[in-house]
């Protein structure tokens, strides 16, 4: 059994730890509370107390533990890692105070030291969870740096360097963003929707019943490389009570089909807490995922459903938003571009393989 000890992570803030037989340098942080303090090495995005919650679920569900570097008893340098299934590791919130490349080049070789040990095959990430909140991948150079939900900020030192230690892009993902306008008429006026209708919902119960149809939707449309969260159907309701605490019920809608009451098209989008207006309304929020059955699409649906969303973001003071799209995604692309979207940041999620 490894040897417990005692470190610091700044401002007198104590985790208890485990040595790593591998490295006299690297320690290993089990309790998931312990976990909580640590993030903040990893990301830019803030960790309220409120939000403990929704972060405690996703690493208890996933047994996450926090792979540390030390230096004379401080923590300098993090990284998560948790698995769902037993071939791959994944990795997020990695981090190393002051974004030295050496040290971030160290924690790297230790990942791969570790994933090794354990016999994974696969290394994939970042994917920071609870992804509703914490997002994924390494920023892009370039990149707005503003606080929003679901979109890290990060040195581009952090691309370079896994980059050079053999990883490879395994996704990369776009984010459009800009202001709610007049929705051009033109879109859709000569679109025929008599066989469709959008499902909106009265109470959160009633989303909570359509869960199995949301993820065949997934299942159904969407290549296997773009499902980024591990087993999101085990988490699909800590994130939906994330929505209800700080979003609304407008922000989740369905497709369905009249002539075999099935339904073909979810859209489901993310409040934004980080930002209020003037009269402390929430004013901004992302599209996280667009999904339409093949035979469905080029009828416009898109166009309709993106203008049931903005109308109602609008009445709930709802001014800016983002997207979340799979730079393989070309028409999500084109829509963004002709509603007058600009492309403000791009993530990119490595794997290494063995």
């Amino acid at each position: 059994m490894n040897s417990k000890i005692k470190l610091t992570l700044g401002e007198g803030i104590e985790i208890e730890a485990e040595e790593l037989p591998f490295s006299q340098e690297i320690k290993i942080v089990k309790n998931p509370r312990d976990i909580l303090k640590l993030l903040c090495i990893g990301t830019n995005i803030p960790h309220w107390p409120e939000f403990d919650k929704y972060i405690l679920h996703d690493l208890i569900h996933f047994h996450a533990n926090s792979i540390v570097l030390v230096e004379t008893a401080n923590i300098v340098a993090h990284v998560l890692v948790y698995h769902h299934k037993k071939d791959t590791l994944y990795f997020g919130f990695f981090g190393v105070i002051g974004d030295k490349p050496a040290k971030i080049e160290f924690m790297i070789d230790k990942l791969i030291e570790y994933a090794k040990k354990n016999k994974y095959k696969f290394i994939r990430g970042p994917i920071n969870i609870p992804t509703i909140i914490y997002g994924w991948g390494f920023m892009e150079e370039g990149s707005s740096n503003n606080f929003f939900i679901h979109k890290p900020v990060n040195s581009p030192i952090y691309n370079q360097v896994f980059f050079q230690k053999g990883f490879l892009v395994s996704f990369k993902e776009l984010s459009y963003e800009g202001y709610i306008q007049q929705f051009p008429s033109q879109f859709i006026e000569k679109c025929d929707f008599s066989n469709y209708e959008l499902v909106h919902f009265d109470n959160w119960d009633d989303v909570l019943n359509l869960k199995k149809e949301f993820f065949q939707l997934n299942a159904r449309n969407l290549p296997s490389e773009s499902i980024i969260t591990p087993d999101s159907g085990s988490l699909f309701n800590n994130y939906l009570d994330f929505i209800k605490q700080y979003g609304d019920l407008f922000m989740i809608v369905f497709i369905r089909y009249r002539k075999t009451n099935k339904n073909v098209g979810c859209f489901l989008c993310i409040p934004n807490p980080f930002s209020k207006d003037e009269n402390n309304f929430y004013n901004s929020f992302s599209i996280l995922s667009i999904v339409l059955d093949t035979k469905h699409r080029k009828k416009g649906l898109g166009w309709l459903a993106i203008k049931d969303i903005l109308d109602n973001a609008w009445k709930h003071h709802i001014r800016y938003f983002t997207t979340c799209i799979g730079s393989n995604v070309v028409s999500t692309k084109e829509m963004s571009l002709k509603y007058g979207l600009t492309l403000k940041r791009t993530h990119i999620i490595f794997s290494y393989i063995f």
